[in-house]
């Protein structure tokens, strides 16, 4: 299958080693020049175990140079869900299946008005760490939900999925892909920014007194909001949230990746798009509004902020 990933992050290149390791055509494309002639040069080194291995992807700036890809994975930040769009529009006009990958919900209005593309969303738990441009540490192979939201299914989701298990991702499709996102959602609300606000790895919170007992009331507002929205989550999502940061403590964060290479957070499309949605429905968010302030705060006195 030939798949062009949209966006060299952690991720985008974690998915790029993987499926190329199976055997399938892969390419990045990127808005950077300079980074993609990189990518296009050196390969994609994938760093697990200990071991490191290069694979061959091509990499580019220019939709046309990859033109024919049948499936497109969106893995950029949320906040730039519009330019990406914008970006692949040659290669969406050609038809393939949209594969959005973000964390949080601000992409998915952006997704519904202007798509332009069979669509889906997919959830996933893969942890993975950007080294260094092309360089991706595999921080665990967490399961990969793939669903549609409202739109109409498309059978080219199931061969996608199938790929994932083969390339020993653990993937499959969720008849409620939006429960899947929220409960994501909530994991990252109770983790990614107080790993920024701590600058520490997901399992050191779990030994600070403090940080825990945020942790658990910042999830709570949040599931309260999913509640209010008549989403199915999951019924214990701060034992849950607790499990993950348990199961991943090792892991980078990608929100404290963010602040440590001094880029743009996500923090407004998790912990402030819960501030927000919770004042719909008149329910109170102190905490989240908290930690959304604190993460803005760092990421504006960072160098260059």
């Amino acid at each position: 299958m030939r798949i062009t990933i949209v966006g060299p992050g952690a991720l985008g290149c974690l998915l790029a080693a993987l499926l190329s390791k199976a055997g399938h055509q892969v390419s990045l494309l990127d808005h950077q020049v300079s980074r993609a002639a990189l990518l296009d040069r050196q390969g994609v080194c994938l760093v697990e175990g200990g071991r490191r291995q290069v694979y061959a992807v091509r990499a580019t700036t220019k939709p046309a140079a990859i033109a024919g890809s049948e499936a497109l994975l969106l893995c950029v930040k949320s906040a730039d869900v519009v330019s990406a769009l914008a970006r692949t529009a040659p290669l969406i006009k050609e038809g393939p299946l949209l594969v959005s990958m973000q964390n949080g919900l601000r992409h998915l209005p952006i997704l519904q008005n202007s798509a332009g593309a069979p669509w889906a969303l997919a959830v996933t738990a893969m942890g993975a760490t950007l080294a260094a441009p092309g360089v991706v540490r595999f921080g665990g192979a967490g399961f990969t939900h793939f669903g549609f939201l409202k739109q109409a299914a498309d059978e080219r989701l199931a061969v996608l999925v199938e790929l994932f298990n083969a390339a020993g991702m653990r993937a499959g499709i969720s008849p409620d892909i939006e429960a899947a996102v929220w409960d994501k959602l909530l994991i990252n609300v109770g983790v990614n920014a107080l790993t920024a606000i701590y600058d520490c790895p997901n399992g050191k919170l779990l030994a600070l007194p403090k940080a825990r007992e945020t942790m658990r009331q910042a999830v709570l507002e949040a599931a309260a909001v999913a509640e209010a929205r008549g989403v199915k989550i999951n019924p214990d999502p701060v034992g849950r949230t607790l499990a993950v940061c348990r199961a991943t403590a090792g892991n980078i964060s990608s929100m404290l990746q963010d602040v440590r290479q001094g880029r743009d957070t996500e923090i407004e499309a998790i912990n402030g798009e819960i501030v927000r949605l919770a004042a719909t429905f008149n329910i109170p968010a102190p905490v989240n509004e908290q930690l959304t302030s604190l993460v803005l705060n760092i990421s504006t006195s960072r160098p260059g902020g």
